[in-house]
């Protein structure tokens, strides 16, 4: 079993991830803005984390770079709503291994949580 992340302003993304990550058999975490993520972070044995980028009181790539500090090995997939190649080029250069846009499916949730968790993560 896994502990795995979930920070995002919006309620129902947060939910819709918890339940697939639950439904695999892992523990969810979740937080409605990047400063609650990162205090999580802090406390809890994260092995894996969903960030979305666009969030109060801290962004996802903050998040991104305060967690490589605490853990650098540790594995932060962005989600966005907002894909751009900038976001993206941040994202990679910050070693955020991969996004995910919104709308969110199911199977590819599940797939990032495999790779994911199995380390296997590409840039």
């Amino acid at each position: 079993m896994a502990n795995i992340l979930i920070a995002d302003d919006e309620e129902l993304i947060r939910s819709f991830i918890k339940r697939i990550i639950e439904g695999l058999g892992h523990e969810a975490f979740l937080a409605a803005n990047g400063k609650a993520a990162l205090d999580i972070f802090k406390k809890q044995s994260i092995d894996l984390s969903f960030v979305d980028i666009r969030m109060p009181e801290m962004d996802g790539l903050t998040f991104l770079h305060e967690a490589k500090k605490i853990k650098p090995d540790t594995t932060v997939i962005i989600i966005t709503g907002f894909p751009s190649a900038e976001t993206i080029t941040e994202t990679v250069e910050e070693e955020g291994y991969t996004y995910i846009t919104k709308p969110l499916s199911v199977q590819n949730i599940v797939d990032l949580i495999q790779r994911g968790l199995s380390g296997k993560m590409e840039t």
